[in-house]
């Protein structure tokens, strides 16, 4: 047995508990078992602790265990697995709905996982995997734009926004971005070009043409851009709205859509990269606090306040 967080039921912050009688991960050929340091707090957590997709994609039965992303130390590879040795130093993202990584040692396949930053303390880069992953495929994949072109991000300062900035910058984009006005001084230090404050400029009202917008917070819909975005320029939510549903339908059935939604996935490739500019020095993770796991349920009030800067973080286990 182990130590987890978890719920046993769906509702506020307080149904979560930090016990000890949690199942001990089994080892299978492809899987690694990571002994965990830090997770992130992610607002998928808090709809997974309320109860959302419970009847579609989130049936696991309760009691649950809570968490998307971590990091720590291998403590066991399977038989078919290569690259990583007990010891070594990871960060991931697993690709189960309901997520379940918020525990002593958790288990993860191995193309959902990398090895750590070196530069970066094991706590920042439990911050990295999801919300940094979200910002590289919502603008490499979904916006599909290249280099010189220009994108808009609304909610610049939060857990994926202050990512997809920077990421918009290390793609050699022309970045525009919006936010609060107690955070515009923060998302320029993160190499904007330009940075509006939504109370005085909202997203839809910015004077200038983009090859895409990337609605972080998926306030608006992609309709409401069509004065700002250039012909054949692509709307990004990460909020399923029947019109980016729509899109992102029409999309992976090879049809040309303005209008996607990204729906991340964890793979290593995709965190080596984020892994490599983080060593470069063009990819910083910004955590506004991190909390013991005993306050769990503070960093997930934290997160429904939807005034975090960066990212919060849930301190499980031994640095």
């Amino acid at each position: 047995m182990m130590k987890a967080l978890v719920y046993r039921r769906f509702g506020a912050a307080d149904v979560l508990e930090w016990v000890d009688d949690w199942p001990y991960p089994e080892l299978s050929g492809d899987t690694v078992l990571v002994e965990t340091v830090a997770g992130s707090v992610n607002p998928k957590d808090v709809l997974m602790r309320t109860g959302k997709f419970r009847r579609t994609l989130a049936r696991d039965p309760l009691p649950r265990a809570s968490g998307l992303d971590v990091s720590g130390r291998v403590v066991a590879v399977g038989e078919r697995v290569s690259g990583f040795s007990v010891g070594d130093a990871v960060f991931g993202m697993t690709n189960h709905f309901s997520g379940g990584v918020h525990v002593e040692v958790a288990r993860f396949q191995q193309g959902e996982i990398q090895h750590a930053p070196e530069n970066v303390s094991l706590e920042a880069a439990s911050a990295v995997p999801l919300a940094a992953q979200t910002a590289l495929q919502a603008l490499r994949d979904c916006c599909a734009v290249t280099k010189g072109q220009r994108v808009l991000i609304n909610g610049a300062s939060g857990g994926v926004g202050h990512f997809a900035v920077q990421i918009a910058r290390a793609m050699g984009l022309e970045t525009h971005a919006v936010c609060g006005p107690s955070n515009v001084d923060f998302v320029k230090s993160l190499g904007a070009d330009a940075v509006y404050d939504y109370t005085n400029t909202p997203a839809v009202e910015v004077r200038s043409r983009f090859d895409a917008v990337f609605d972080v917070f998926g306030k608006f819909t992609g309709s409401m851009f069509s004065d700002q975005l250039e012909r054949g320029g692509v709307y990004v939510s990460t909020v399923p709205k029947i019109p980016t549903l729509g899109g992102e339908l029409v999309a992976r059935l090879g049809v040309k859509t303005s209008s996607r939604l990204v729906q991340v996935q964890s793979n290593s490739q995709d965190l080596l990269q984020i892994k490599t500019w983080i060593e470069q020095g063009l990819l910083q993770p910004h955590v506004q606090r991190s909390f013991p796991v005993e306050d769990a349920a503070q960093a997930h009030r934290q997160i429904e306040s939807k005034r975090t800067v960066g990212k919060v973080c849930i301190a499980l286990g031994a640095a």
